[in-house]
């Protein structure tokens, strides 16, 4: 079933810009252009509205675009259940953090032996680059952290609450005067405010958790650094580079961080989410099944 054509509209309705769609969809503009002109003449009505460098959608490309991902979303469940009866099909499955490509990982060696006819496409993304994709269905399955339950959507699961924990370098003098293991909210933000501080770029969970918490106790941080992952982090936190958030997944016995459980908790959790119009086949049942139930392993509980 080709749904090329219905793709092509889709784009179009999405970027909004003819320029923009055709280098997502890697064709020419006077190929797209073609393609528009000639399916508003075969509907008999234009589809979209020609702005300045902008494209917008009439009440009739609206109808048509709900409508095209209709059939899109048959096409699929179709698909979907012809490869059942087999126990065939592929999941496209993409994570933002360190514990969901182990659980990918373990994942994938127990899927394989219920359905070795299953085939795994695995991205390891930006946050940003995740949303985008799950929200345009080119991901099937998505591992991130979140800062609230709050802000779950109707299809995402929490797998687990993490706590996050502040690391700092072990040569640091705050540790030499405070070689506990506790540090509460107000002495953090009071004390660590004109730190150089190393947090993760928005809209990850741990930059917004540690944005709130200053915010909360009314503080401004004066230095800090955007930094992409957390092992750059604590092999900079390690060197004195400066300070962070590490989430327990993350937390090891590296004698140069020392690392100071807030008080109260602060804490992150760990979710599976699922694109909006996927209609679950067996093997992608047993896929949430057990991701579902990854953390609940008593003896797997402190290692992820």
């Amino acid at each position: 079933m080709d749904v090329k054509f219905l793709t092509y509209f889709l784009t179009l309705a999405a970027e909004k810009n003819m320029t923009k769609a055709s280098e997502k969809l890697f064709v020419s503009q006077s190929s797209l252009s073609h393609f528009l002109s000639r399916l508003e003449s075969e509907v008999g009505t234009p589809l979209f509205l020609r702005g300045r460098n902008e494209l917008v959608l009439t009440p009739a490309g609206r109808l048509y675009e709900e409508t095209a991902r209709e059939v899109i979303h048959l096409r699929d469940r179709l698909y979907k259940n012809i490869a059942s009866l087999e126990n065939r099909g592929h999941i496209r499955l993409a994570t933002s953090s360190q514990w969901g490509m182990k659980l990918i990982s373990d994942a994938v060696l127990w899927f394989k032996d219920a359905f070795p006819q299953v085939t795994f496409e695995f991205r390891h993304l930006d946050l940003d680059q995740l949303y985008e994709m799950l929200s345009r269905n080119r991901l099937d399955f998505a591992l991130a952290a979140i800062p609230t339950v709050e802000s779950a959507s109707g299809t995402t699961r929490i797998l687990r609450k993490e706590e996050l924990f502040f690391a700092v370098p072990s040569a640091h003098p705050y540790c030499r005067e405070n070689p506990g293991v506790t540090i509460t909210r107000q002495e953090l933000t009071d004390r660590f405010c004109q730190a150089t501080l190393l947090l993760s770029r928005k809209p990850t969970a741990n930059r917004i958790l540690a944005d709130a918490l200053f915010a909360e106790y009314r503080q401004v941080p004066t230095a800090v650094n955007d930094v992409n992952g957390i092992p750059v982090t604590k092999s900079m936190i390690s060197r004195g580079i400066g300070c962070s958030f590490i989430p327990l997944s993350c937390k090891d016995d590296d004698k140069t961080i020392h690392y100071y459980s807030i008080d109260p908790p602060l804490y992150r959790y760990n979710a599976l989410m699922q694109r909006e119009d996927l209609v679950l086949n067996e093997p992608e049942r047993f896929f949430c099944s057990y991701v579902t139930n990854y953390f609940r392993e008593p003896e797997e509980t402190d290692g992820r």
